[in-house]
């Protein structure tokens, strides 16, 4: 103990190590914010291709929707055989251009041979508008949901890899 007070009480001005340790310090914060700007910037991407993939769902929906009734506000609707109305939309194939927009191979995109992210657990819902309604509220939307899953490059695999669950969705209202 006598000798860490004299180690303290030394003044010869050696300031060597304080700049070590400031300078590791902000190499580390230097670090840690990087991987998250890294970590905002692939899930943003991720998000807005899976929002342009479910844009174009809803887009590809156009002609059932908008032939349920001309000039109407109606949801995808045909007439069946019988003279009835049954729903008919369809919910396209969204992991496939999700795939191809990223660059995807089997849900994983790689970089320089290592792992960059992994896309799992895709849920496509579409809600049909109500068959002639005439509020707003009820419009023709595609959901979609999917599990993004990247391995951190900090923390040299003992942290646990940032995995969250994404949800867009895109709509169709008539203008008319």
């Amino acid at each position: 103990m006598s000798q860490v007070i004299k180690i303290l009480k030394n003044k010869q001005g050696n300031a060597a190590l304080y700049a070590i340790v400031v300078a590791l310090c902000l190499i580390l914060l230097f670090t840690v914010i990087s991987e998250y700007f890294r970590l905002q910037m692939i899930a943003s991407g991720v998000r807005d291709a899976l929002q342009s993939s479910v844009i174009a769902i809803a887009t590809e929906n156009y002609d059932e929707v908008y032939n349920g009734l001309r000039e109407g506000y109606s949801g995808g609707y045909q007439r069946n055989e019988t003279g009835s109305w049954e729903e008919r939309v369809d919910s396209g194939a969204v992991f496939m251009k999700l795939s191809n927009k990223l660059g995807l191979i089997n849900g994983t995109k790689y970089s320089g041979g290592y792992l960059e992210y992994r896309l799992y657990d895709l849920d496509v819902q579409i809600n049909n508008a109500p068959f002639a309604t005439r509020d707003n509220d009820n419009r023709f939307e595609s959901e979609a949901w999917v599990t993004l899953l990247v391995p951190l490059s900090f923390g040299w695999e003992h942290l646990p890899p940032m995995k969250i669950r994404l949800k867009v969705n895109a709509g169709y209202s008539p203008k008319f």
